[in-house]
């Protein structure tokens, strides 16, 4: 009877020292992987191991010390951030679940931080009736409570019609051969007056300087067949560069301007004074 207690005394002191070298082996083990995982940026993982390694009490004083020491390292560098769901009038959404790739991170917002692992993020934000709104972002390491919100598009925004483009202005071929007819009036005209003004100036140019008062009528006629000859040039000539750049831009027909392309209007319009005469140029660019 003595012997058999004493060879379960010796069995219990046996299991009870592989335990307890079992759970050193498994404390030490949880230190290094903790510091293995923290340098991959894997912080969630690595407080898990620390923690672990910290609560065991037969892990050696030395190593369960330091694993607390990393713990509160880690828990400063884990970023946290706040999701948030927004819908089409800006209320908040509760009901939603969030995932980071394939990871549940949350299951209802309640706007509690919560910790990620720091690097590039894919987020899925499901609501319940089965809409997915999706966020990619950069967490950095020890970046606190950053927030991280999405809002639902009103079906206003989501059917919004482009703007209309204006119609083309379209110009007939007839104004390209007016304006061609309009200088060749001109220079008719021009011709014709500055002939007549010619006559009369000779007329005066015989007698002077000493020509009699009889005469002034004679003056006066050269200076009204001079104006209307340079109302004709000038209408001639304008007239004749806008049929130059309908046909040579267009061959008569204003097509619809595309982007960087331009359209000129032209105005052409004379005034006539007692001493003179003015040719209008008027128009613009589109």
């Amino acid at each position: 009877m003595i012997a058999r207690a004493s060879f379960l005394l010796v069995a219990a002191s046996l299991l009870i020292s592989t335990n307890v070298q079992a759970d050193t082996k498994a404390c030490v083990l949880a230190h290094s992987s903790g510091q293995r995982e923290a340098l991959a940026g894997r912080l969630k993982k690595s407080q898990e191991l620390f923690i672990a390694c910290g609560v065991t009490s037969d892990c050696p004083d030395p190593v369960r010390d330091d694993c607390e020491r990393l713990l509160a390292e880690t828990r400063l560098a884990a970023p946290t951030v706040i999701l948030s769901v927004l819908d089409e009038k800006g209320g908040d959404v509760t009901h939603a679940s969030v995932y980071s790739g394939d990871e549940l991170i949350g299951d209802g917002l309640d706007g509690r931080a919560i910790e990620l692992d720091p690097g590039e993020h894919h987020l899925r934000f499901v609501l319940p009736d089965g809409k997915e709104l999706r966020e990619r972002v950069l967490i950095r390491e020890g970046e606190k409570n950053r927030l991280l919100q999405v809002q639902l598009e009103s079906p206003q925004e989501e059917l919004q019609p482009e703007p209309a483009l204006p119609e083309p202005r379209s110009t007939s071929p007839g104004v390209a051969w007016a304006a061609t007819g309009l200088a060749g009036a001109g220079a008719a005209v021009f011709g014709t007056f500055a002939y007549l003004g010619g006559r009369k100036k000779a007329e005066l140019d015989s007698c002077a300087p000493t020509c009699s008062s009889s005469l002034k009528p004679v003056q006066q006629d050269a200076k009204t067949y001079y104006l209307v000859a340079d109302i004709g040039l000038g209408a001639a000539l304008v007239s004749g560069i806008a049929a130059i750049y309908l046909f040579a831009t267009h061959g008569g027909t204003r097509a619809k301007p595309t982007t960087g392309q331009s359209s000129i209007d032209l105005d052409v319009g004379a005034m006539a004074g007692g001493t003179g005469a003015a040719v209008v140029l008027s128009g613009g660019f589109h």
